[in-house]
């Protein structure tokens, strides 16, 4: 190739990447998204209450893991996270600690709507469509679900009026 074709094939190539470059600032989805909503439900960690004889807690999340004591039925237990499905991260006597997520019942969390807010009863895909006036009190017992797997806390899993299902954790505010 000779030096002028070369320069001729850099030159738009260059600009092209200098728009591209550019672009990627000025269209980047996250610096043009809404902010994210902070919702006024404590969901730092979820409380539990133990529902076994004793409940062993372990240095590691796994049956092996060391002995480091016990929670007692009905013991009330905050949960930092999740390690996989069987075991929960919490902190016991000032330490990290796992817990078998198999003897746990989650606690419900009693919130008011702030607003008439919609609610999808048995499931948001395939749910009947109702409302929920503002100021009604509801049980906050989980998370909706994301299309990967993971928790979606843009909805509570809510009982209300004897029926169990979704609003979005916005209209909440925590009792």
């Amino acid at each position: 190739m000779n030096m002028k074709k070369g320069l001729t094939a850099f030159i738009p190539a260059a600009g092209l990447c200098l728009f591209l470059a550019g672009g990627t600032v000025f269209f980047d989805p996250a610096a043009n998204a809404a902010a994210v909503h902070q919702t006024k439900i404590d969901t730092a960690a979820d409380t539990y209450i133990v529902k076994a004889g004793e409940l062993n807690v372990r240095k590691e999340p796994n049956k092996q893991g060391s002995i480091i004591g016990t929670l007692r039925s009905e013991d009330s237990v905050k949960v930092k996270r999740l390690q996989g499905a069987d075991w929960a991260e919490i902190d016991y006597k000032g330490h990290k600690a796992y817990i078998s997520t198999h003897f746990l019942m989650k606690q419900p969390v009693k919130a008011v709507t702030a607003k008439q807010t919609a609610f999808y009863t048995p499931t948001l895909e395939t749910g009947k469509k109702g409302s929920v006036k503002a100021g009604e009190t509801v049980n906050v017992l989980g998370w909706g679900f994301s299309h990967d797997g993971g928790f979606d806390r843009k909805w509570a899993y809510v009982t209300y009026g004897g029926k169990a299902g979704y609003v979005k954790t916005a209209d909440l505010t925590q009792k």
